[in-house]
């Protein structure tokens, strides 16, 4: 008797381009690979939990689309925020910096806990998941966050969905911190966007896959003021911290989504198409280690008769 391979998918975060997730989904649903557990950061926590509870890739994408391109999101907050797509610097700091610059005073930031009110992100998780408890999900779920008061990091698999992504999406400077437990819970991706061993730890899954929508790491010659400096430390640090972590997974599908900046909303399809094409290049291996690691769990049938043959 053999038991069934138990398969762990980690969708990293990335803003925008976490819809490439949806790609990656849909393939899986198509090839019948099983999902049993679900991790998401920051943008893969809202994909991650819209499928947790409705495992469903292609009426989460039109709901996202819908969303995405009508003048709900276009009336948000979100959109005097979104930095141009030229930017050369789409890092963490750099989209505070790029937020101040679209007519967000220095003031503000300096004053307050954040650039946006936390309403906002609220206003836009609650549009697209339905208001229900971690217990209501059809596939087990968590969620990363970063504790500001202790620096551990804290996974949600607990009460609210909305609550916990929230939090998980809270981007330091940009969002306020999120009040949990007597905690302060940010968004954890800038220590580490695809949280592999938070994931093996918490569902001890026989194969985990992560799926790496960052930016990889290109050659720059010039940095002309000390702010180009710090942002290029901060990129590579991050950069350096997720490709330690990804390491540690069995399967890593990587979309060819780093030209697409983390705010460039025109390029939806494209996301979604990059997602598809890197997880069918994946499939076939995935195939082959569920099947091996279903083989590496079948038990021998035993004949009862040499049992008592042994005790005798």
């Amino acid at each position: 008797m053999a038991r069934r391979c138990r398969v762990c998918l980690v969708l990293g975060g990335g803003g925008v381009r976490g819809l490439a997730h949806l790609g990656v989904l849909q393939v899986f649903e198509s090839a019948g690979i099983p999902i049993d557990y679900l991790v998401g950061t920051s943008a893969g926590s809202i994909v991650g939990a819209a499928y947790a509870i409705q495992p469903d890739a292609e009426r989460i994408t039109a709901r996202a689309f819908e969303y995405f391109s009508g003048e709900e999101f276009a009336a948000s907050s979100f959109s005097s925020l979104l930095p141009g797509s030229k930017d050369p610097h789409p890092g963490l700091v750099q989209n505070v910096i790029n937020g101040v610059r679209k007519g967000i005073a220095y003031s503000n930031l300096l004053r307050k806990t954040s650039v946006l009110p936390g309403e906002k992100m609220s206003e836009m998780v609650a549009c697209l998941l339905p208001d229900v408890d971690f217990t209501d999900t059809k596939i087990p779920f968590a969620v990363p966050t970063l504790d500001l008061k202790t620096g551990e990091d804290v996974l949600i698999t607990r009460k609210s969905i909305r609550q916990a992504v929230v939090a998980g999406c809270s981007i330091p400077g940009v969002f306020p911190p999120v009040e949990y437990n007597d905690r302060l819970l940010v968004d954890s991706g800038i220590v580490c966007p695809v949280p592999v061993s938070a994931a093996r730890k918490e569902f001890e899954p026989d194969l985990l896959i992560a799926v790496d929508i960052l930016n990889r790491i290109e050659r720059e010659e010039e940095f002309p003021h000390g702010l180009d400096v710090l942002l290029r430390s901060e990129t590579i640090a991050c950069s350096r911290l997720n490709s330690q972590e990804i390491s540690k997974a069995d399967i890593v599908i990587r979309p060819e989504v780093g030209q697409i900046y983390w705010s460039d909303f025109s390029e939806l399809d494209s996301l979604v198409d990059e997602g598809a094409a890197a997880a069918r290049k994946q499939v076939d291996e995935i195939s082959r280690l569920i099947r091996r690691k279903r083989r590496v769990f079948k038990f021998p049938r035993l004949d009862p008769r040499s049992i008592f043959k042994a005790a005798e």
